[in-house]
């Protein structure tokens, strides 16, 4: 079973406790057993009800020598049952109190980052996105509202951000930084959620690229009317990369081996030129973009559309094409890579 705290720390403690504990009855019953008419058994019953200070009376007379041994053993009672107290009392605090600290360091990370992807259910296809992201280093957001859901999130990347909430709340959603994020998926269980999640995505940031996920076909235009750029459902995405391991299978490994569950492989990625890049106005042969990055650069979509087949991308451009600010480059490379490409892009 997972255990989602560590009580580690807390077992010295425990353990000093426990044999105080068992040492007191051990000499409490030595002691009540070496007096007159009392047996084994009325022993170790006079010291339970002793040292847990029950109130019950004497099993069997005790002397004067008796009385004065069951007063030390209710000292020693009361000095138990104050052990016991504060070592539950201050284990529930120091869980409450790193639980707290772990969110509010999360927090402070997930305030730090921007030009995110927010990750919405961390199921079995969020989970699929996380390896993804990993690899490629993209850095992400994760909500979830199951727990347990999110520690298999930070088994598979210890770095994980992650948020415990309802991705349908725009509390949750504020916390991941929707208005820094430059992209969404709704990967939750339900499609009424996920349709739910698009809308209020799309209200929050207008210019988000959100992405949704529809078990049901007839749910793919509910989620397109609530936001959604693009939706995707797992039969379809199954049965296309299923014909192109079949159809294009030398194609589709190299481009993309993790089609296929190998960690390895030519990916392909994307960023935007900021207006204070480094190679911002420069030629792709002035750039030098494959020799600083070991990157391929495939495609070029310019800021103003209308461009070569009529969807803004120069493809295969030619070492004399100009980078301009705004414009979005599509390369083909190792994802180890792509973190220097979205350095010198920035």
């Amino acid at each position: 079973m997972r255990r989602l705290f560590d009580f580690s720390r807390f077992e010295g403690r425990l353990l000093g406790a426990v044999l105080f504990t068992v040492s007191l009855t051990i000499i409490g019953t030595t002691g009540f057993a070496l007096m007159p008419e009392y047996s084994l058994s009325d022993a170790f019953f006079m010291t339970v009800i002793t040292v847990s200070a029950v109130g019950y009376g004497e099993i069997q007379t005790l002397t004067d020598g008796g009385r004065v041994f069951a007063s030390f053993m209710i000292a020693g009672g009361i000095v138990t049952l104050a052990i016991w107290f504060a070592l539950i009392t201050a284990t529930l605090v120091e869980l409450d109190l790193t639980q707290t600290l772990k969110k509010r360091r999360m927090m402070k990370r997930i305030n730090d980052v921007d030009d995110h992807v927010i990750l919405c259910g961390v199921g079995r296809t969020g989970l699929a996105a996380i390896k993804r992201f990993a690899a490629r280093g993209t850095p992400y957001v994760a909500i979830e509202s199951d727990p347990a859901h999110l520690e298999d999130a930070r088994q598979l990347d210890p770095d994980a951000l992650v948020i415990v909430g309802d991705a349908t709340d725009d509390d949750s959603l504020m916390a991941a930084g929707i208005d820094r994020a430059q992209g969404l998926i709704a990967a939750l269980s339900a499609d009424t959620d996920n349709a739910f999640v698009c809308l209020a995505a799309r209200e929050l940031n207008p210019d988000l690229t959100i992405v949704g996920r529809a078990r049901a076909e007839e749910s793919v235009s509910k989620l397109r009317k609530a936001g959604a750029d693009r939706v995707v459902t797992p039969a379809a995405a199954g049965g296309i990369q299923l014909a192109s391991l079949v159809l294009r299978p030398d194609v589709t490994l190299f481009v993309d081996t993790q089609a296929a569950g190998d960690s390895m492989g030519l990916l392909l990625e994307q960023a935007s030129v900021a207006e204070t890049s480094e190679v911002a106005g420069l030629t792709l042969a002035e750039a030098k973009i494959p020799a600083r990055t070991g990157l391929l650069v495939v495609a070029i979509q310019r800021r103003e559309s209308g461009r070569e087949g009529g969807d803004g991308f120069v493809y295969n451009p030619a070492p004399e094409e100009r980078v301009r600010p705004g414009d979005l480059l599509v390369v083909l490379g190792p994802p180890p890579k792509f973190a220097e490409f979205r350095r010198l892009l920035s």
